[in-house]
């Protein structure tokens, strides 16, 4: 085979890895730095601060991604 052929194969190949992994790593990254609230972390805050802290647990990475999208398409 061609020098050059193998060396555009790579480059594709490794371009669409790239890609897939991308697509997983947003979310992923999203996930990871959110902080981890969960029942019994919030049941020791006092009671006013009890339901923002619920709150914090309940959005998702969909949600995030679908308002992050309405603000860019305002701007």
């Amino acid at each position: 085979m061609n020098t050059q052929l193998i060396v555009v194969l790579k480059i594709v190949f490794f371009s669409l890895v790239l890609i897939t992994f991308s697509g997983c790593s947003n979310q992923e990254l999203y996930e990871s730095t959110q902080p981890k609230y969960n029942d019994n972390e919030c049941r020791k805050l006092p009671a006013h601060e009890y339901d923002e802290c619920m709150k914090h647990e309940t959005k998702s990475y969909e949600e995030y991604k679908k308002e992050r999208e309405e603000v860019i398409n305002q701007g």
